[in-house]
């Protein structure tokens, strides 16, 4: 989707559709055909609330186009995430249309140049995300509309500073877009092979370093909890690691992400209804994936090394089972008490080779708990570590990036539930209760003491269910993506 900044009557733009963002106090001034307007949005009990739109009844403005009203709530509560759940809004309701080229008009907040740049990248981001869709495996051509090839976002005046903010939501949203494609292809299609060969391509194209080990290099390393989990699947499994490294970084951040491009719990095999949504347990791989390729466009100030341990878990002939003994890379020993908790095992070997390149700090992202599901609903995910300061600032970078992040303790008395009577640990609580904090527990046992850790449990919103803001139903979110990209700006 191309865009522009115009500035301008709106109502003169050359598109099919024009978008206007209308308070709660219900003003209309400034609206094509105002009067008729307003009545409409009183017989449709319209009240200006942010995620209320509606088409005007006929078209508006010359050339004629069609007028959608979006809600932004209290004039006095508009923010840069007011601006993209508008935005991304207009670009669902266009769609439904299938109009090629809009306009919005919306109001870009406060008159200085960080405002003016945080109001754009969020128009462009919403709007583009909510433009995208997975439709690769659609053979219907009403269902492979592209949506809107062009967009005129209008503003009071141009500066600098609007081109610069919307290139950012464009980067930020294409890599989240990319980080989605990735979660929604399936199994079938995006073996541990595929995505090392996208992640080479992402390597390749924006001047990474990459290093793809296969399982005779893990197994020089020691991956014994890894390899493990992969050893039930004819699909090999590989482990991916990019290094982007900028002169003068003062910060070096590692990131891990859970790789398992299926998941069928292996021995301790899942129950058949919902099975197939396991494709997307290796969402965290995903976020990482698509987060380098937006620093590879960015180039921060900021080192950053990222892992996937990419592996499947099925129940073959040679897959590991209930009770057995895992030596894991960092020589610590863990006892299987079952199968289907395998991604905690491939992420402690990651870990491990993570913080051996001496990183500052490290995040993990993992789709590890229907715990935590449970606990926080499908649109939220859970934090967990070692460092309420390092913890604070990934919370901080959620809040304004659009992700939804909600944190959960660490309580050292917990260890208890997941002692092993015959190895160091055991890789699943004996209790019922807690297995997303149980879940974190474990992974700690893998932090090297005085390394900030934070752990990012994403099962909840890592495929969408229901259509969501600028996400859509059955598809990836790309959730993280948009959280460690603000994280990592702020760091450079």
């Amino acid at each position: 989707m191309r865009w522009t900044f115009e500035t301008g009557s709106s109502a003169a733009a050359k598109t099919e559709g024009l978008a206007v963002g209308v308070f709660d106090d219900l003003n209309f001034k400034g609206v094509p055909g105002a009067k008729q307007v307003r009545a409409e949005a009183e017989r449709l009990r319209f009240k200006g609330a942010a995620g209320e739109s509606f088409f005007a009844f006929n078209l508006a403005g010359k050339p004629a186009k069609h007028l959608l009203l979006v809600g932004l709530g209290k004039r006095e509560q508009l923010a840069p995430a007011v601006l993209r759940a508008a935005s991304a809004l207009a670009a669902n309701r266009f769609r439904e249309r299938f109009l090629q080229s809009a306009a919005l008009d919306l109001p870009m907040g406060e008159d200085t140049a960080p405002a003016r740049w945080a109001a754009a990248q969020a128009v462009v981001e919403g709007a583009t995300l909510a433009n995208g869709r997975f439709t690769r495996y659609k053979t219907d051509e009403s269902s492979k509309f592209p949506g809107l090839a062009s967009l005129e976002i209008f503003v009071p005046a141009k500066d600098p500073g609007l081109a610069q903010g919307g290139k950012l939501g464009q980067v930020v949203a294409e890599a989240t877009l990319f980080a989605r494609s990735l979660v929604t292809e399936p199994s079938n299609a995006l073996t541990p092979l595929r995505m090392a060969e996208e992640a080479r391509r992402v390597a390749e194209e924006g001047g990474l370093t990459a290093k793809i080990l296969g399982p005779k290099e893990c197994a020089k390393l020691g991956m014994g909890a890894y390899l493990a989990v992969a050893q039930g699947s004819k699909n090999e499994p590989r482990f991916i690691h990019l290094s982007y490294r900028p002169k003068g970084a003062k910060f070096h951040l590692g990131l891990v992400g859970k790789g398992l491009t299926f998941d069928s719990g292996g021995i301790s095999i899942k129950p058949a209804d919902g099975m197939g949504a396991m494709k997307s347990d290796m969402a965290g791989s995903a976020a990482v994936l698509g987060t380098m390729k937006a620093i590879a466009a960015l180039k921060p100030k900021v080192a950053v090394d990222a892992v996937m341990a990419m592996a499947e878990n099925m129940p073959g002939g040679g897959a590991y089972r209930p009770g057995d003994v895992l030596t894991a890379m960092s020589g610590k020993t863990i006892e299987v008490l079952n199968t289907d908790a395998e991604g905690r095992l491939t992420l402690a070997d990651a870990l491990t080779y993570i913080q051996k390149l001496g990183v500052d700090a490290v995040i993990d992202l993992a789709t590890l708990t229907g715990a935590c599901v449970v606990a926080l609903g499908p649109d939220f995910s859970g934090a967990m570590g070692n460092d309420q300061r390092f913890v604070d600032e990934i919370l901080a970078a959620a809040r304004e990036s659009g992700d939804e992040i909600w944190q959960l303790p660490l309580p050292p008395a917990y260890n208890k539930y997941i002692k092993s009577d015959v190895a160091d640990v055991a890789n699943i609580s004996r209790i019922r209760w807690g297995g997303a904090i149980t879940a974190g527990l474990f992974l700690q046992n893998f932090v090297q003491e005085g390394t900030p850790w934070v752990h990012l449990d994403i099962a909840g919103p890592a495929l969408r269910d229901d259509e969501g803001a600028d996400a859509h139903k059955g598809e990836g979110s790309g959730v993280g993506v948009r959280t460690l990209v603000r994280f990592i700006l702020g760091k450079g």
